[in-house]
């Protein structure tokens, strides 16, 4: 089976599902930019909004007779399944209301069946430019300047795997305002971050040092600071964010004051 076959087999045993009444392909199928190594990810639309729950259950009884499931697993979210086939074929499943789909996807979907009759609606819809809330930013921008200045402690107790880990948050953090910086795209999964980074951003990242030794952690914090501010800058002065000026001077001065100046 392969991932055509997978997403004509979904919309085959999805149809008789009491309660569905349209299922559509997202992901990169939706937006057609899938590959080879791309899970099939499809929204299952109920007749009834009550009925996410109860949807969702007769989903998760009926995975079988899409096909042998190796794994299987429902999100946090409550709403989507996700699933890995005996031939290593990833699908998700999330059940949702017609209008959660339209905000989700804005339109970029493909109809498996579409009884409702969203289809026409949906090829209207225009999704608009991801733009990030000073909250959303402001978390990222203190958290990042917290683990910076957890560096000392780390470094005061010589423990080199901890301040690793604290170098990996860091790049993820930075990876983040990277994505939020570039603005406009449709955001994809980890799975093909690739895709959300401009040629430059990834090359600063693969450039990064190890962090095999404390020198090479050092640089590799300080490269990523070197990064992250004033990419973070920008987009706070973008969405009008309150810049924490006083945690990160005190946190600047206690790093220094520890000869670990970034």
């Amino acid at each position: 089976m392969d991932q055509a076959a997978l997403a004509k087999r979904i919309g085959e045993v999805l149809k008789e599902v009491p309660g569905v009444g349209s299922a559509f392909l997202g992901g990169s199928h939706g937006r057609d930019e899938a590959d080879a190594y791309s899970d099939v990810d499809v929204y299952v639309v109920v007749a009834d909004a009550d009925e996410v729950s109860d949807v969702l259950t007769r989903i998760a009884q009926s995975l079988e007779r899409i096909a042998p499931i190796l794994f299987s697993k429902t999100l946090p979210n409550a709403r989507t399944i996700n699933c890995i086939t005996d031939d290593w074929l990833r699908f998700d499943l999330t059940v949702v209301n017609g209008f959660e789909l339209a905000f989700l996807t804005g339109g970029k979907v493909k109809p498996l069946f579409d009884e409702l009759g969203l289809s026409v609606p949906l090829s209207k819809a225009k999704p608009s430019p991801a733009q990030p809330t000073p909250e959303t930013l402001l978390d990222i921008v203190n958290e990042f300047i917290r683990v910076l200045g957890l560096s000392v402690m780390v470094k005061g107790r010589n423990d080199l795997v901890v301040a690793q880990t604290g170098t990996n948050l860091l790049r993820d953090m930075l990876i983040r305002v990277f994505v939020m910086g570039n603005g406009g795209q449709t955001r994809r999964g980890v799975l093909a971050l690739r895709k959300d980074l401009t040629e430059s951003q990834q090359a600063t990242l693969v450039a990064l040092p190890a962090g095999t030794t404390w020198s090479s952690v050092h640089e590799r914090t300080r490269m990523i600071a070197g990064e992250f501010f004033p990419v973070a800058r920008a987009i706070a002065d973008r969405v009008g964010a309150t810049w924490p000026e006083r945690f990160e001077q005190v946190t600047r001065a206690h790093l220094a004051n520890n000869r670990l100046p970034i």
